[in-house]
């Protein structure tokens, strides 16, 4: 297996792992949600029976201080993990597939879904170039799906998971570090 094979097979796996990673904080946070409903509900089916019935607030507390810690510093690790596997990703693109990846996000946000006409215009590339960058973005584990409606046209979109995550300013900014004479999405590149 060549390097370049070998990079996009950690891309993808660490892009796995991202998925994995937040569907474990969907339910931790799910879990921590009913923990929470449930102790704030008023609890009338105990009645009390010497000290066993009362409840204890310090001891309830401190239990719950501690692991809403460690869910914390569990997430926090989580997110971190994260930052570092999105920024290598999108460091790994050359400038011309970052270039359409967020040009992508962007005209999806404008008119819904994108066909590579859309993009090709917009970049001022021909459709086969637009669906070269398309297949080797999808190749190397990007979140783009594609779609064909009616069994004719192909329209591209952004995961709904990735674009929930409201990275379109952080890509935008690691996309102009790494090029300094960009300015605009728009400038030629």
């Amino acid at each position: 297996m060549d390097t370049d094979e070998k990079f996009k097979e950690i891309v993808r796996n660490s892009f796995k792992k991202v998925r994995e990673d937040m569907l474990k904080l969907e339910n931790t946070a799910l879990l921590l949600k009913q923990e929470i409903e449930a102790f704030k509900a008023p609890n009338h089916n105990k009645s009390s029976t010497g000290n066993e019935g009362v409840f204890n607030k310090q001891t309830n507390k401190q239990t719950n201080k501690q692991t809403n810690k460690q869910t914390l510093n569990q997430q926090t690790e989580t997110i971190k993990d994260f930052n570092e596997d999105v920024e290598a990703h999108f460091k790994g693109l050359t400038g011309q597939e970052f270039l359409v990846f967020l040009s992508l996000y962007q005209l999806e946000e404008e008119i819904g879904l994108v066909s590579f006409k859309d993009l090709a215009n917009t970049l001022k590339l021909s459709e086969s170039s637009i669906r070269g960058y398309v297949n080797r973005l999808i190749d190397k584990g990007s979140p783009l799906d594609r779609k064909k409606i009616r069994n004719k046209v192909i329209k591209l979109s952004v995961l709904p998971e990735f674009r929930a995550l409201n990275l379109k300013k952080r890509l935008t900014d690691l996309f102009y570090s790494l090029d300094t004479s960009q300015k605009r999405l728009s400038d030629e590149f």
